[in-house]
């Protein structure tokens, strides 16, 4: 049976989302209590899509070079970014590091994605929120705290128990999740060096050639990357682009010495050609809904390209408030962006 078409969103991702004016802030989206609460199941969720879902998947020669891997889940501290998820090697084991803040997040993503869709409400709100986080100060918001996307949107927090999101949201998480421990092994297995070792030019070949890893081991284990495509698109209007540089020259400085994570049209090509290339071969009855799939998703890299697109969506979201994110058919907030 196939899957929802996955409406695809204005745009993007990255797996370290650069963060804007007052990151230290994120550490406190959440209460210690929700967070204490959710901690164990969320890691429990993990390890159990690594051991089940994604372990099965790996060639012997690939578990060999893997090697020993520890999954760790630290507790939100003030330095935390947004959906920051990463990977290193430390005495001949890998590390791979899934922060409880950030999976919370991507839940909470995924769930706030699949009540839009099922109740038929514009999907524009998460855009227009992940732009705001990005432009606007955490004193701009109410309480002087980043709001949490559930709450931002004014979604109750047991949305996903609704019929028809429980099932969506959860799928869109697990492969969200599925797609981030992959490349984060992508990383591993292929000895990429820490960044402070590299040029950022490599870094972001590591980035791309992690990402076709994991993309090639969810196809093989039959894993749609459906919720990886939010997680790009949440950490594109949540990162820098090239409309907030005065000129090309001040970009180009930025990623040759600052950037080691952009949003790339290669990472969003990569991802819409899984969806109409391997993915429709392997699953031919839903050839056509996957092919659609990649060619929205190939879609998001008009935003990447077009610095009069991004200049808007950085003026829209500066002067939006938290009203403007409330559940509704029409089309809001950055839709008129998008038609320049």
């Amino acid at each position: 049976m196939a899957r929802p078409v996955l409406k695809v969103l204005a745009l993007g991702f990255a797996m370290l989302v650069q963060a804007g004016p007052a990151a230290l802030a994120y550490s406190d989206m959440y209460p210690p209590t929700e967070i204490a609460r959710d901690a164990h199941r969320l890691e429990t969720a993990v390890r159990k899509i690594y051991r089940r879902g994604l372990a099965p998947g790996l060639s012997r020669r690939e578990r060999a070079r893997l090697g020993k891997i520890a999954l760790r889940f630290p507790a939100p501290k003030p330095d935390d970014a947004l959906l920051n998820f990463y990977a290193y090697t430390q005495d001949g084991v890998g590390h791979v590091v899934m922060p409880i803040l950030s999976l919370k997040q991507l839940e909470d993503l995924a769930t706030a994605y699949a009540w839009l869709q099922v109740n038929r409400k514009s999907l524009s709100s998460i855009d227009l929120y992940f732009a705001m986080l990005r432009h606007k100060l955490v004193i701009d918001f109410p309480g002087g705290r980043f709001p949490d996307i559930l709450s931002a949107l004014g979604l109750p927090k047991d949305a996903h128990t609704q019929r028809g999101v429980d099932t969506l949201s959860l799928s869109l998480r697990n492969e969200a999740f599925a797609f981030i421990i992959a490349h984060e092994l992508g990383h591993i297995l292929y000895r990429h060096k820490p960044y402070a070792d590299i040029t950022k030019p490599q870094a972001r070949a590591d980035e791309l050639q992690s990402d076709r890893f994991a993309l090639d081991l969810l196809v093989r284990t039959n894993t749609p990357p459906m919720g990886a495509v939010l997680f790009f698109q949440a950490q594109a209007y949540a990162m820098p682009h090239r409309g907030q540089f005065a000129t090309e020259a001040e970009w180009t400085t930025f990623l040759n010495k600052a950037a080691t994570h952009p949003m790339s049209t290669e990472r969003i090509a990569l991802m819409a050609g899984t969806f109409s290339g391997p993915l429709a071969r392997r699953r031919p009855s839903e050839a056509a809904t996957w092919r659609a799939i990649g060619a929205g998703v190939l879609k998001i890299n008009r935003i990447l390209e077009e610095v009069a697109i991004q200049r808007c969506i950085a003026k829209t979201a500066s002067a939006s408030s938290l009203d403007d994110l409330k559940p509704s058919r029409a089309h809001v907030g950055l839709a008129g962006c998008q038609s320049r």
